[in-house]
């Protein structure tokens, strides 16, 4: 998701910029214009709510989902009231105040507005020596390439220069070329429009093409005039060689409500081309948002989109339910069915959805849901699909730990974090069908390792030691135990899982090879503002008090053997706190593996292309075997 955007009465400080807005519940609502197919029973959807979700809804404030854990803080946050929201460009929050989107100079502000204990501010390290430089990294490496041609700047307050982010990767490869990558991004560089980056070398080299049509500075037409991409960007390639592409779209015209949707485009040369963008479902009204899709792609010219539905109610002014639904088209995207509900009537408080298409044919969709009888723990449900997605049987496979008491809060927005970062972290999952055995593969990172979580703490302490967790089975029905893949202290996040040729391969930022900070050395180490100045910016005297290493690396442990050792991807270590004050990196990477059993990984860096640009969040790919 990009930048989020804002409403009058509300923002999503947890979100930088574009994208999707907080909802003012105090604000009037729309006629309910939707409908769901669904025969199961949704009445449990409307008496009840989250524990921590009705916290947060009277309470209307992001401070309210400290009660909550991930994913239902972020299920929150797109419901409730803001108690501020910022006026584009202004450097300061304004109380009720009208509200513009939320752009990187606003995030720096939001920073500057919540300060830690000791009254320091983080803020974005591109701002400042010595990541001004752009020698400060040693040039990228064989088997890592930087997919971004061409990054821009753009201004701070300040009048400080950075590189514009890229984040949120996955990435395919043709199952008729192997050499055909491709991989998405929120790009950055064109605001609200829908770019790829494509290779036909193997991952070697990449050019970026900026899809048609997806907003009116690329040619849209009809309902697509009206809207802009807004992010989630994802891929899929059809068994004949298709790709897909789908992505969120928002319009952000209306001062009282923002309509969202979901659309898809297709390529028939491997990504150097694309069509004209298919509008899969769209929402005019207030008392329904789409959020996070993902899209899986069969033979036959069958095609699948899933996404989280949010209920807001009649009005929309408060949380009903955040389930997962699916579109389903058999004529190669051009048209597409009615939302048709995935999860069901126990599991309402539902993210991050992943759908996949077995050799069979049967579609699958691992989500985050609550746990049937108990919303105040997760756990992954699979979806099962066996009529072309039309119908679905639902089961629970292995417990999320991500309760309100598993991680620490960030400074500035209240998410879960990781210890001594500030990014937001989530437990969705990632799953993948090999298509040469019908193998399933799903994984997902928490924090069971720490004691508190483990044993139901209200309260995080101690450290976080985030682990990737892992579940696969041979046919669908009958699953492993889940069980822990990487191993030390160090935290992992943000898992993704590929699957080919027998081989299964999980990739993961981690912290092990993260240099320790040093009184003179900062690469790896936080950096503080002081508060004396108010407002933003804030007082040009920079600290690095604190010597934890926050630096983060991408690697990936395989099935070849056992996942009994690690491989790095990512040939430096990089700090994570270069934009967004270190609070967004992007919701998710990508693994795939090709007909061989390579493995090929896209993840947001945070070197930039060193030699070229200053450090900044750029789409790097890496080729590993």
């Amino acid at each position: 998701m990009k930048h989020q955007g804002a409403v009058p009465g509300g923002t999503c400080p947890e979100r930088p910029g574009w994208g999707k807005p907080c909802i003012d519940p105090l604000r009037p609502g729309g006629r309910n214009q939707h409908s769901i197919t669904n025969s199961a029973p949704r009445s449990s959807q409307r008496r009840s709510c989250p524990n921590g979700l009705e916290t947060a809804v009277t309470g209307g404030g992001w401070r309210a989902f400290d009660r909550s854990s991930t994913k239902e803080q972020e299920n929150a946050e797109a419901h409730v009231a803001q108690p501020f929201c910022f006026v584009a460009g202004s450097g300061s929050p304004k109380p009720g105040a009208g509200c513009s989107l939320f752009y990187p100079n606003d995030f720096e502000a939001a920073a500057a507005a919540h300060p830690d204990a000791n009254n320091l501010v983080f803020f974005s390290l591109c701002r400042r020596a010595p990541f001004t430089s752009v020698t400060l990294y040693s040039p990228l490496s064989a088997g890592n390439a930087d997919a971004v041609v061409g990054d821009t700047t753009f201004t701070l307050v300040d009048g400080t220069h950075c590189y514009e982010p890229q984040n949120e990767q996955n990435i395919v490869i043709s199952p008729t070329n192997h050499q055909n990558i491709v991989t998405s991004a929120n790009d950055y560089r064109y605001g609200f429009q829908a770019l790829i980056y494509y290779s036909t070398d193997g991952g070697k080299t990449f050019s970026d093409v900026l899809l048609p049509g997806w907003d009116p500075a690329t040619g849209a037409t009809g309902l697509f005039k009206h809207v802009q991409a807004g992010g989630d960007p994802v891929l899929a390639f059809a068994p004949d060689g298709t790709l897909y592409y789908s992505a969120l779209v928002y319009d952000f015209s209306y001062p009282n409500r923002t309509p969202s949707g979901v659309a898809v485009a297709a390529s028939h040369d491997g990504g150097a081309t694309w069509g004209a963008p298919v509008m899969v479902h769209y929402d005019a009204a207030n008392n329904f948002f789409n959020d996070k899709e993902w899209i899986a792609a069969g033979a036959g010219g069958n095609v699948y989109v899933t996404w989280t539905l949010f209920n807001q109610g009649p009005h929309g002014t408060g949380y009903i339910s955040s389930n997962i639904v699916e579109a389903v088209s058999h004529d190669y995207g051009r048209t597409w069915s009615s939302p048709i509900a995935v999860s069901d009537g126990v599991h309402f408080s539902d993210q991050g959805s992943s759908p996949a298409v077995a050799p069979d044919g049967t579609l699958y969709v691992a989500y985050e849901g609550n746990q049937a009888g108990d919303v105040t723990r997760d756990q992954i449900v699979l979806a099962r699909s066996t009529d072309g997605g039309h119908t679905f049987t639902n089961v629970e496979l292995g417990r999320v730990y991500d309760d309100v008491g598993c991680y620490p809060l960030n400074v500035a927005q209240g998410r879960q974090r990781l210890s001594f970062e500030q990014f937001r972290i989530n437990g969705f999952p990632s799953l993948a069908i090999d298509p040469t055995t019908g193998g399933l593969a799903i994984a997902w990172a928490d924090d069971q390792n720490n004691a508190g979580c483990a044993n139901g703490a209200t309260k995080f302490s101690g450290v976080t030691s985030n682990q990737v967790k892992l579940i696969t089975s041979g046919d669908g029905t009958t699953w492993t135990a889940p069980r822990q893949i990487t191993s030390g202290a160090n935290d992992k996040v943000y898992p993704a899982v590929g699957a080919n040729d027998g081989r299964v391969a999980v990739g993961y930022y981690t912290r092990d090879y993260s240099p320790v900070p040093t009184a003179s050395d900062h690469a790896c180490g936080r950096g503080f503002l002081d508060t004396a100045d108010p407002g933003y910016p804030a007082s040009t005297t920079v600290h690095y008090t604190d010597l934890n290493p926050v630096c983060l690396d991408y690697a990936f442990s395989s099935s070849t053997d056992g996942y009994a050792s690690e491989t790095r991807v990512s040939t430096q270590s990089s700090n994570p706190y270069i934009q967004f004050s270190g609070s967004f990196i992007g919701d998710y990477t990508g693994v795939a593996v090709d007909s061989a059993g390579g493995v090929h990984a896209a993840w947001t860096d945070f070197r930039g292309l060193p030699g070229a640009t200053t450090p900044n969040q750029d789409t790097v790919v890496g080729n590993a075997h």
